[in-house]
């Protein structure tokens, strides 16, 4: 039982360190631009209003998948 729960505390902290890490510090900026962009400047608000830095840097890491698989897959349109 004891290996268990710290077996989901670790997994939890490595889950968590690559949301912060990976996610938001890789791709919270390309996220950023492309949705500045889509809302015309809405959204992510400015540095005092909160939002979501793990929606941004998920949005980011889409955006860059899909174009990855579309350059890779010849465009397909």
């Amino acid at each position: 039982m004891a290996l268990d729960s710290i077996a989901e505390v670790v997994l939890k902290a490595v889950g968590q360190f690559l949301i912060e890490v990976v996610l938001v510090g890789v791709f919270y900026w390309p996220g950023w631009l492309i949705l500045r962009t889509l809302t015309f400047g809405r959204y992510p608000p400015k540095r005092p209003h909160p939002h979501s830095e793990e929606f941004v840097g998920a949005f980011g890491f889409a955006a860059i998948l899909v174009g990855a698989l579309l350059t890779v897959s010849g465009g397909g349109l």
